[in-house]
């Protein structure tokens, strides 16, 4: 007799779906040669004209369960309410989006390849809405990274639609950390994964990323790297000083109060079992947002690109933007206070 399968709930959030993509991507979910899974829609309050679509996909099918939220609260908050329904008897999580494609082999590669890893994930063939192949693989410009765990704080290169965790990684990553900024949730389960484990790479496509206007996230943002340039124009200091001053208060709100959440959150939840080199990365990236954070770290790391280590696409420069911005605004209010003393 085969030994059981295990049971992965495959977690999808929606919102809007376009209906052939969604049928394509829900076909494509039933045709997995890992036969034991369930599959846990939650939607974020789509329109009825898109809803309904949505409901005769799943209908009739009893591994689908498809559930709304009361009210619009985006893709972060999204996933993690249906993150919050995998049941119990569940070995595995994979998570899906609603307009990619999976391969047959999808779920069963993932499963052979997490061995003694928290979580394992996979490359993926860029498309576009209609199957033409922009890539053939998701790293064209910019290095994968897996091991390295500051650059996974710092930035995000674990796609969620790539990836299949371990049910217990949950009972660390739940509840998400409050959405400051612009927060990503394959970066946060991630970065859960390697800091208390290992993640495992499948350097194959398993499935079709397809690109179109209405995607949350598209693989040309994932690849673009932060060029401080843009900021500059000798030929006008004033405003490269506005720009400048622009970004480092946006990239502070946006990043350094995230990422250093991120770093807090799980050095609270899981600081005592972290493997010591791990809990002083931990550390070091949660000072950030909390002074004195770590300004010469970020500038020795930002070099590393350098020497084709670009996993990060740069961040430690708009980090240190935003940190420099924060300084400068404390010094000058210091002044300002000592000449309102001193008259």
């Amino acid at each position: 007799m085969a030994p059981k399968q295990p049971l992965v709930a495959i977690c999808m959030a929606t919102y809007e779906p376009d209906p052939t993509l969604l049928e394509s991507q829900i076909e494509s979910i039933r045709a997995q040669s890992h036969e034991d899974w369930v599959c846990l829609i939650g939607d974020d309050g789509s329109s009825p004209q898109r809803l309904e679509p949505l409901r005769e996909l799943a209908a009739g099918d009893r591994r689908f369960t498809l559930s709304q939220s009361d009210a619009r609260l985006g893709f972060y908050l999204n996933f993690e309410r249906v993150l919050k329904t995998v049941p119990p008897q569940a070995g595995f999580v994979a998570l899906a989006d609603q307009d990619d494609r999976w391969r047959p082999e999808k779920l069963a590669r993932l499963l052979d390849a997490i061995g003694g890893a928290q979580l394992a994930y996979s490359d993926m063939r860029v498309v576009n809405e209609t199957g033409k192949v922009l890539s053939e693989t998701f790293w064209r410009e910019r290095r994968n990274n897996c091991t390295n765990l500051a650059s996974l704080l710092l930035a995000n290169t674990v796609t969620g639609a790539a990836s299949l965790f371990r049910r217990q990684l949950l009972d660390l990553a739940l509840p998400f950390p409050e959405p400051l900024g612009d927060p990503f949730h394959d970066q946060w389960i991630a970065s859960v994964a390697l800091a208390t484990g290992r993640i495992a790479y499948v350097d194959q496509p398993l499935y079709d990323y397809v690109q179109h206007g209405g995607a949350a996230r598209g693989h040309e943002a994932a690849m673009r790297e932060w060029d401080p340039g843009r900021l500059l124009d000798w030929r006008d200091p004033g405003g490269t000083l506005r720009r400048a001053s622009e970004h480092g208060r946006r990239s502070y709100e946006e990043n350094v109060r995230r990422i250093g959440l991120a770093a807090r959150t799980i050095e609270a939840r899981a600081g005592g079992t972290l493997e010591p080199d791990k809990a002083r990365t931990v550390r070091r990236v949660a000072r950030l947002g909390q002074p004195p954070e770590p300004a010469a770290w970020l500038a020795l790391r930002s070099l590393r690109r350098f020497s084709g280590r670009n996993e990060t696409m740069g961040i430690e420069l708009s980090l240190l933007a935003a940190i420099w911005r924060r300084r400068l605004a404390a010094a000058r209010a210091r002044l300002r206070g000592a000449g309102e003393a001193a008259r």
